[in-house]
């Protein structure tokens, strides 16, 4: 445990802790030990002075005679925890046995009224006196073990608190060590798997700390998010490779026919392919950037609280036009709904989708587009529906990635359409569903409720 820094002051600051709480449990002893005996000692001196006062009432009741015969009965055979005497105004002794005092005469006429004199044997003795009308004083004490018991029951409680306090401080640096250190350990352990290029090692979530949990549960998110960053990078860099390679040497090449061209008219047909393939890796670029930035959720910081109903409606008004050429009346059942997402990147998703639906569906079919509220603050679901020749169910969950087309279907693009749509819908924490029109093809893009932390 003392292996390292953080463990020795991990060591040092329970260490710490437990000489406060012992110094506090010590004082909060010696104090509450001297309140008792100051208690016990009152509690004596106001019995005393009881007796005191019904000894003055018969000396004023019944006459000084009656009270020196009550006092010689009562020195005879009281309880040899009390002792009393008599003294003139003088301090001279009327009534008095030496062997029941345990202090000197000479000390006892001379001690204050409500005094305390340590004996031996961890004894205490209690001595009052009052002073009669003509000067002459009673005196009184009594001989009490209450403080030194009280003390001795102190001690022993005192030391078993103390031992079961170092035990229980003892036991928690083990379970802290055990469960606390080792996990962050195990952090560590996880941070260096990663740095290895082990991108999927996560950290073991404890089960008996909350705290831990919680801070656990952060880090894998960290993890997980990073893994997304560094996946979304390897996604844009493998496919940039793989895609534009092809395109860029098409431009290469129409370029070259341009160059080598004998007449303005095959120039010109060169000049013109090397632009159509050059705006086609642009396309590809751009598609692959929009979906890293998808499914890395580097778009989460920019999510506000969006009208998906606008959204979608705006979507609508611009590919239109376009729907209109091919005679595809576009039906509208937008529901009111609102959530936390990305605005552009919302737009791009449906509009992937419903360009997709204008392609693929045969001129003069309608198409329909619907917004639907899943309750307040539940999410929104887009709908869109065309009438072309759908996804069959095995191939579903393949078109939903890069550069997937299915076989006689439209060559155009850069079949990222659908996988875009569907990081956003990731992004956005709910899904792409791909379901039969009967006939066509009904995607369902659900947007989940986001946090309110991921909101500016």
């Amino acid at each position: 445990m003392l292996k390292s820094v953080s463990d020795r002051r991990t060591l040092l600051a329970t260490s710490l802790a437990v000489w406060v709480i012992l110094l506090t449990f010590a004082g909060s002893y010696a104090w509450l030990q001297r309140r008792v005996a100051a208690l016990v000692e009152a509690d004596t001196h106001r019995i005393l002075d009881r007796e005191l006062e019904l000894t003055d009432r018969i000396d004023r009741t019944a006459g000084r005679e009656t009270l020196l015969r009550a006092l010689r009965i009562r020195t005879g055979y009281a309880d040899r925890t009390y002792f009393w005497m008599m003294v003139d105004e003088k301090d001279r002794p009327l009534i008095v046995d030496t062997k029941q005092i345990p202090i000197g005469f000479e000390r006892l006429v001379t001690l204050p009224n409500h005094a305390r004199i340590p004996l031996a044997d961890k004894q205490d003795a209690y001595v009052c006196f009052i002073r009669l009308a003509d000067g002459a004083r009673v005196i009184i004490g009594r001989i009490d073990v209450r403080r030194s018991i009280l003390a001795r029951d102190f001690a022993y409680a005192s030391t078993v608190a103390v031992l079961v306090l170092l035990f229980a401080a003892i036991l928690t640096l083990v379970v802290f060590d055990r469960y606390v250190v080792s996990h962050l350990r195990s952090l560590s352990e996880t941070a260096k798997r990663i740095m290895r290029g082990q991108m999927a090692a996560r950290a073991p979530q404890p089960q008996r700390f909350e705290a831990l949990g919680s801070m656990t549960r952060t880090f894998n998110e960290m993890l997980d998010q990073n893994e997304a960053l560094v996946g979304g990078l390897r996604t844009v860099t493998e496919s940039l490779a793989h895609d534009l390679r092809r395109p860029l040497m098409r431009v290469r090449r129409g370029i070259e026919a341009a160059r080598v061209a004998g007449d303005d008219a095959t120039r010109d047909a060169a000049l013109a392919l090397a632009e159509t393939n050059a705006t086609r890796a642009l396309q590809t670029f751009n598609a692959l950037v929009d979906l890293a930035r998808a499914e890395a959720g580097l778009s989460r910081e920019s999510m506000e609280q969006v009208d998906v109903t606008a959204v979608v409606a705006d979507v609508i008004d611009l590919f239109e036009p376009l729907a209109e050429e091919r005679s595809q009346p576009i039906a509208r059942q937008l529901a009111s709904c609102t959530a936390v997402a990305h605005r552009q990147l919302l737009s791009q998703a449906v509009s992937n989708l419903l360009d997709n639906a204008i392609k693929f569906s045969p001129p003069g079919q309608p198409l329909k587009v619907t917004v639907e509220s899943r309750g307040p603050g539940a999410g929104c679901d887009v709908v869109v529906e065309d009438r072309g020749p759908g996804v069959p169910e095995h191939a579903r969950a393949q078109v939903l990635q890069p550069f997937v087309r299915l076989e006689g279907g439209n060559e155009s693009g850069a079949g990222m359409g659908l996988a875009i749509a569907a990081a956003v819908a990731r992004l956005h924490g709910g899904n792409l569903f791909l379901d039969s029109a009967e006939p066509g093809l009904r995607a369902r893009l659900r947007l989940g409720v986001m946090p309110a932390a991921t909101t500016n």
